[in-house]
């Protein structure tokens, strides 16, 4: 049955990260807010859960889904063959709300692995998901709403529309206008902007030219 626990998304509690690590290692989902707006959540490794988590969003199948991750060992078992250039711009810009597209490891899920040869990953700063993805590993994060309506912006609207397929709701409070993440792929020789966000492309550009 589907419960929604109080979060400090700043400072999480240590109950909320057990209790929500507890749902993703059984392969359920757990809702609760990102650093941009509210998630559905579910582990990144767990072909099974993924294929729960796109069907309860009625996702179609060939849109890939963001990955956070804690650290950068996680991207072990996510992405495959990554430039020096890229991992220099994770060290000088991660974390941060920048999501990075990589090439895809012939391990993952196809339903992250949007086209089969890429995925999308992010470190975020916020406190909450980055100790959660520390604590159990890289978890898809995708917009709590069912595909083609919004994204939904209150615990307890989460609660309602998915009471019955979202194992844990964590309440953070209401997120409104929020900028969502900057998109960058660097699977070639230069990053190539998908989408401004949270971190200036500028930005972006200066590290990836000054490793």
């Amino acid at each position: 049955m589907s419960r929604i626990l109080p979060v400090n998304p700043g400072s999480p509690e240590e109950e909320a990260i057990r209790q929500a690590g507890e749902e993703l290692n059984s392969g359920n989902i757990v809702a609760l807010p990102t650093d941009t707006i509210y998630g559905l959540c579910t582990n990144a490794l767990d072909k099974e859960a993924v294929e729960k988590l796109y069907e309860t969003k009625g996702r179609e199948d060939e849109k890939g889904a963001p990955v956070l991750i804690g650290c950068r060992s996680q991207l072990k078992g996510l992405a495959g063959d990554i430039s020096p250039l890229a991992f220099s711009l994770m060290d000088s810009l991660w974390p941060s709300g920048l999501t990075l597209i990589l090439p895809a490891s012939p391990n993952l899920s196809p339903l992250l692995a949007e086209g089969g040869s890429s995925i999308a990953v992010r470190m975020p700063a916020q406190a909450l998901c980055r100790v959660l993805a520390i604590r159990v590993g890289p978890f898809v994060a995708t917009s709590a709403n069912a595909s083609g309506e919004p994204p939904l912006q209150s615990a307890q609207a989460i609660f309602s529309r998915f009471q019955n397929k979202v194992g844990l709701v964590l309440d953070g409070g209401t997120t409104e206008n929020t900028m969502p993440s900057t998109v960058v792929d660097v699977r070639g020789e230069k990053p190539q902007l998908l989408r401004e966000g949270m971190v200036d492309f500028d930005s972006v550009v200066q590290a990836w030219n000054n490793p």
